[in-house]
């Protein structure tokens, strides 16, 4: 209101916004499970490439570090020592580089077939660029959405890259092309948990007391991160016998067991 001066009073005007017809935005409380698991899947990305990137250039500080050690206790030259850590930069570079890079199924060759599934098959590969070997999981689109069986997929594709754990099967990466989702994964020679006791028939107390407690670690491992296994002929053999748990197909809500035969007298 003004006053009889022209001046503005303030103490007469409603600062207070008016809060009707303001959109207030989606009520996260109402928003539906796919939405909240997307949120989450979101959350956990940012939150991985963080922790990978602070833990990157903690790596690669130590790298440099070991050299200058090194360096100093042969007693090289400084000339030499600053040469050896600008080769030491320039590699650490062109790693960093090819970290960025977009990978994609021409970066591997596959070689023999090890496994086939309901919505494919899982192939040794080797990593054209280091000759590293990996088991390739190549699920078919088409299948998993006729099947309903996306969200699981996804799940186990979030866990692998999620927990950080020796008792679970390490994601390398992940892509895709319009036919099908790869998942790059840990290759384990020792075959499955379920082979193992058809060959064997009976383990000795000894071995079977190793796997169960290699087992409960495993099993616990995802517990703690939400997420249930179900099917014990999907626990691999690493090649020092450790077990680790894949193809997880999860559920939340269901009993968790594990068969262990014992040598009985």
């Amino acid at each position: 209101m003004d006053g009889a001066d022209g001046t503005v009073r303030l103490g007469a005007l409603n600062l207070k916004p008016d809060r009707t017809g303001i959109d207030s935005g989606p009520d996260v409380s109402t928003s539906s499970p796919v939405t909240r698991q997307k949120a989450a899947a979101a959350k956990q990305f940012i939150e991985n490439h963080y922790k990978n990137h602070l833990q990157g250039l903690q790596d690669r500080l130590e790298r440099r570090r070991a050299l200058q050690r090194r360096a100093q206790e042969a007693s090289i030259p400084n000339e030499e020592q600053e040469q050896m850590l600008r080769n030491l930069e320039r590699k650490e570079t062109e790693y960093m580089r090819l970290q960025r890079r977009k990978v994609g199924i021409d970066d591997f060759e596959q070689l023999t077939m090890i496994g086939k599934g309901a919505f494919g098959e899982v192939r040794l590969c080797r990593a054209k660029g280091t000759g590293e070997i990996f088991a390739m999981k190549k699920l078919k689109k088409s299948e998993m959405l006729s099947r309903g069986q996306v969200e699981h997929v996804r799940s186990e594709r979030n866990l692998l890259a999620e927990v950080d754990s020796r008792c679970i099967v390490q994601l390398h990466c992940s892509f895709q092309d319009s036919d099908f989702l790869y998942l790059i994964m840990e290759y384990l020679p020792g075959g499955d948990i379920m082979t193992l006791l058809m060959r064997e028939d009976i383990l000795s107390e000894d071995v079977a007391c190793f796997y169960i407690a290699e087992s409960i670690l495993a099993i616990d491992s995802i517990h703690q991160h939400g997420y249930i296994h179900r099917y014990n002929n999907n626990v691999l053999c690493g090649n020092l016998k450790t077990l680790h748990l894949h193809l997880f197909m999860f559920v939340h809500i269901c009993i968790c067991f594990m068969l262990c035969y014992v040598q009985t007298n």
